[in-house]
């Protein structure tokens, strides 16, 4: 099993089926926090829920204390600076690669009970790192899309974090 997990790793990390992580997470500091009519958020904003539990899982893994509930829930979806841009891209990247690299371990890195519940928490970071891969994927094909149509942002205001576009 931990030999279908690494490949599943690889298979996000060089792009099978879809762009690689770093493909996905090469976008201006504009495009990742502008917000488009029909979408939910950003990318800025799917980067930093994905980076949140991905590092959750990674504690979990690690041994480390558990983040209390609430402040994870709290900070769930949430917009992030700008300033942040930067390190969550390279977060969301180190955090599969650091996935993969305990599944190819032998004996399996991990402080739980069992290499099954290891597994199984790897398997979560997968389906969860895949799922925002294929949403980065398409946020970017919408972005472009609208590029294309010409729209136009609703607020000018260089002081808000976001734009939001309109037809």
């Amino acid at each position: 099993m931990r030999a279908d997990i690494v490949l599943a790793f690889d298979q996000i990390l060089e792009g099978h089926d879809i762009p690689t992580p770093e493909g996905l997470l090469k976008i201006s500091e504009g495009a990742a926090f502008q917000e488009l009519p029909e979408m939910p958020y950003s990318i800025a904003t799917n980067l930093a829920h994905a980076v949140l539990w991905q590092d959750v899982w990674l504690q979990k893994l690690k041994g480390g204390p558990a983040r209390p509930t609430m402040e994870v829930w709290k900070n769930d979806f949430r917009t992030p600076e700008k300033s942040e841009l930067k390190a969550l891209k390279s977060e969301f990247i180190e955090g599969l690669r650091e996935g993969r690299r305990i599944a190819a371990s032998t004996p399996m890195d991990h402080q739980l009970k069992s290499d099954d519940e290891a597994a199984n928490l790897l398997l979560r970071m997968i389906v969860h790192g895949a799922y925002h891969c294929g949403q980065l994927n398409l946020l970017k094909r919408a972005q472009r899309q609208a590029t294309a149509k010409k729209l136009k942002p609703i607020s000018s205001d260089s002081s808000e974090a976001r734009t939001r576009l309109t037809p």
